[in-house]
């Protein structure tokens, strides 16, 4: 049963509107008749238009004026009009368009959110950045029995130490100099909803005591305010620390490590799952191509082949800027492998088992010798083939095709080798010929 309420200057007398609680907004209807020069206003959870019938007067001032009281359907549909939800962006709701892959490790984890998405306990996500923790933590929200209600997102990483409380607290108005008016913190503004906390290796040690009690006793309390509010939330948290070795040195607080390490999910790096790079290709260029308001890039073979050999240092999140460059770089063609650029460090060539190709190995392998060999003898090639047991020529001609300068390496604790320093010491030598030259009589 909805309450409308009819106003004038000097009284509010409430006149009702039934409706049945199954049925749209449209089967509502007025049950007695409302006078002329008076409004009506439909009060509930949605927002209420406010209608007046009759004679204009300067004394109200409603959604919309009518001549007089229309008809049931009328009215209904009127009130229906005025009741439509506002737009809202659209939110997900299957974990496959948040989630993209048909690897193993992506069907298990696909699994285990379907167990996870329908109860109320902590769950902590843990693997390298770029891997994509973020999306598993929207996936367990809006595929879960809180998606109707706020999902909350703090970067613990990304707040100054000094801020932390409010942030997570709030505050009330005056409680602090610049605090002009209230505002909720991340706590209160998840009620009913999910509050996820990334980095959460991050948190200052002075602030986890705080966050504990918070989890214990569901209730907080704003800086400044005299009273706590109980709140509601499920704590979804994220980090690519080892909060164990964090506990151990004393960075993080066992009681709290505890409390936030009832569900641990492990995100795989994307060298893990190198098959999901064709589908997560077509999904990101898709979207560019949303964005940028044209049609999806192609992708050539070779392109594809070039992007299924990198190992991909930075996960999802290095594949999509990557993929975003080459969109650039090739324009209106097709994307192929020359437009397909990776930084020159953490390229890999992967064979189709992963493993890195015994050329490949042997090279590194030389270059970190050589490296070490020209370390440990100060940039001195002469006392590096020495130290190494090969010749020289064999030390300068791996230095040549390595691009290795040995100048690089010298710091100058060892005496430099020099053709005049060699010349001196052969001279300071006596060599057989001379010791029977000397014995020789005159």
């Amino acid at each position: 049963m909805g309450v409308v309420q009819q106003l004038n200057i000097w009284r509010a007398v409430p006149i009702a509107i039934e409706s049945s609680q199954t049925l749209d907004p449209a089967d509502l209807y007025v049950s007695i008749s409302v006078p002329t020069r008076h409004a009506i206003r439909l009060f509930g959870t949605r927002t209420a238009p406010w209608f007046a019938f009759g004679e204009p007067t300067f004394e109200v001032r409603p959604d919309v004026w009518l001549p007089a009281v229309p008809d049931a359907a009328l009215l209904a549909t009127l009130i229906r009009a005025f009741l439509k939800e506002p737009s809202r962006p659209a939110v997900w709701r299957r974990k496959s368009d948040m989630i993209i892959g048909r690897s193993a490790p992506i069907r298990q984890l696909l699994q285990t959110l379907d167990q996870l998405a329908s109860v109320q306990t902590p769950v902590i996500i843990t693997g390298e950045s770029g891997v994509g923790k973020d999306l598993v933590a929207q996936a367990l929200h809006y595929c879960g029995s809180r998606a109707q209600g706020p999902f909350i997102a703090l970067n613990c990483a990304a707040i100054p130490e000094t801020l932390f409380e409010a942030e997570l607290f709030g505050y009330m108005r005056g409680a602090f100099t610049g605090a002009t008016h209230a505002r909720a913190g991340a706590f209160e503004s998840a009620n009913n909803g999910t509050l996820f906390l990334d980095e959460l290796g991050e948190i200052p040690l002075t602030m986890q005591p705080k966050l504990l009690r918070v989890l214990q006793t569901n209730e907080v309390q704003r800086i400044g305010a005299t009273e706590p509010k109980k709140v509601s939330f499920r704590l979804v948290t994220a980090t690519n620390r080892d909060l164990e070795a964090a506990v151990k040195a004393g960075r993080f607080r066992e009681d709290l490590f505890y409390r936030v390490q009832v569900y641990p999910i492990r995100v795989v790096p994307l060298r893990e799952r190198i098959e999901d790079v064709p589908a997560l290709v077509s999904h990101h260029l898709s979207v560019i191509a949303t964005r940028e308001n044209r049609q999806p890039a192609q992708l050539t073979s070779a392109a594809l082949e070039k992007l299924l050999a990198y190992s991909w240092p930075g996960n999802v999140r290095e594949l999509v800027n990557t993929l975003e460059r080459s969109a650039l770089l090739a324009g209106s063609d097709a994307i192929d492998a020359h437009h397909v650029v990776f930084p020159d460090h953490g390229f890999e060539v992967r064979t189709p088992t992963g493993l890195v190709s015994y050329r490949d190995a042997k090279a590194k392998f030389e270059r970190d010798y050589y490296t070490q060999l020209l370390r440990a003898a100060d940039g001195n090639v002469s006392l590096a083939a020495k130290l190494g047991s090969k010749t020289r020529k064999e030390v300068y001609d791996a230095l040549k095709r390595l691009e290795l300068d040995p100048a690089r390496y010298r710091t100058g604790t060892q005496q430099p080798f020099t053709v005049a320093a060699a010349q001196r010491g052969r001279a300071g030598r006596t060599t057989r010929r001379d010791r029977s030259r000397r014995s020789e009589p005159q």
